[in-house]
């Protein structure tokens, strides 16, 4: 599975049209609670990034990356050989001063599943109220947080901490699927290239 960029654009519309203070953290934050919640009702992330451990907590590290470019053209990142199209970012949502987003236009891709906009909201009814530190604080509380050395990648196996063994055995498995899946489309590409 690939990074989709759609999808954080519908995020975004969302956050903002529930009042959401669009700043890098807030954003990667909220990010973290949506991946780690939908993981361990459905068995699988929403937006397919990598999660790394930095000083404010766990991070969705091509967000964070695609949000830093999108704040300074001179900052140049690329996910899998591909630079990231931010102009698609562009026609959505426009920079303000401090690290912020607004919303532009709002996004029509609708791209997320039903399962996801339930979380989602789910996010934003227990987190979207809370100040950002507080987030933070929150998130240094998991595993993920507490179990990774800095600046390592986070281990998605971390956002399953607290759940019944069975549970975790299942999400797992469907994790291994995903995995093997994406090890046989990449040889697929590789082996139908020409």
């Amino acid at each position: 599975m690939s990074y989709d960029i759609e999808k954080l654009i519908d995020i975004l519309t969302i956050f903002s049209k529930n009042n959401q203070d669009l700043t890098k953290l807030r954003i990667v934050k909220l990010l973290y609670f949506i991946d780690k919640l939908h993981l361990q009702k459905y068995g699988r992330v929403v937006l397919n990034d990598r999660y790394y451990k930095l000083p404010k907590g766990p991070i969705p590290s091509l967000t964070l990356n695609l949000l830093n470019e999108f704040f300074d053209p001179e900052f140049a990142y690329a996910v899998k050989n591909h630079k990231i199209d931010k102009s698609k970012i562009s026609h959505f949502l426009e920079a303000t001063g401090s690290y912020r987003l607004k919303i532009k236009k709002e996004s029509d891709f609708e791209s997320l599943s039903k399962s996801e906009l339930e979380i989602i909201d789910e996010v934003l009814k227990i987190y979207g109220l809370l100040d950002t530190d507080k987030i933070v604080d929150m998130s240094h509380k998991d595993a993920t947080w507490l179990k990774t050395e800095e600046p390592k990648e986070i281990d998605y196996c971390l956002f399953l901490d607290g759940m019944s063994e069975d549970k975790k055995r299942i999400i797992e498995g469907l994790m291994s699927i995903d995995k093997e899946n994406e090890i046989y489309l990449k040889q697929l590409e590789n082996d139908c290239s020409f």
